[in-house]
C-alpha cells in the first residue's frame, strides 16, 4: 500500500467516526425535553453536519483526497465555531488534514 492510500484510509476512518458520533449525538433524546423550533433546528444542523462529514469521508475513500480533505476541514472548522459537537468537529479537522497530506504524499 502506498503512503497516499494509508493516509487516505486513516482520514476516512477518522471522518467516519466523527460523522457517526455527530449523528448519534443528534439523535440522542433526553428525558422531559420540550420540543421547540430551536430544538428541531439544532438537531437538523447536527444531522446535516454529520452527513457532510460522512460525504467528505466517502470522497477520501474514493481517493479524491484534496476534495474530501477540504470538505472535512471546512466542516470541522465551522463545527468548532458553531459548537455542534466538539469531539466530532476535532476528528473531522484531523480527517481533513490527513486528506490534504495524503494528496501531497508521494505515490
Amino acid at each position: 500500500m502506498s503512503e497516499k492510500r494509508i493516509l487516505g484510509l486513516l482520514g476516512f476512518l477518522l471522518g467516519l467516526l466523527a460523522g457517526v458520533l455527530i449523528l448519534v449525538y443528534a439523535f440522542e433524546l433526553g428525558r422531559n425535553q420540550t420540543v421547540t423550533v430551536e430544538f428541531i433546528l439544532d438537531r437538523l444542523v447536527r444531522i446535516v453536519f454529520g452527513a457532510l462529514i460522512l460525504l467528505g469521508s466517502l470522497l477520501l475513500y474514493r481517493q479524491r483526497y484534496s476534495t474530501g480533505g477540504i470538505v472535512n476541514l471546512a466542516i470541522g472548522i465551522v463545527g468548532l465555531v458553531i459548537g455542534v459537537y466538539q469531539v466530532g468537529a476535532i476528528l473531522a479537522l484531523l480527517s481533513g488534514v490527513l486528506g490534504l497530506v495524503a494528496n501531497e504524499a508521494r505515490a
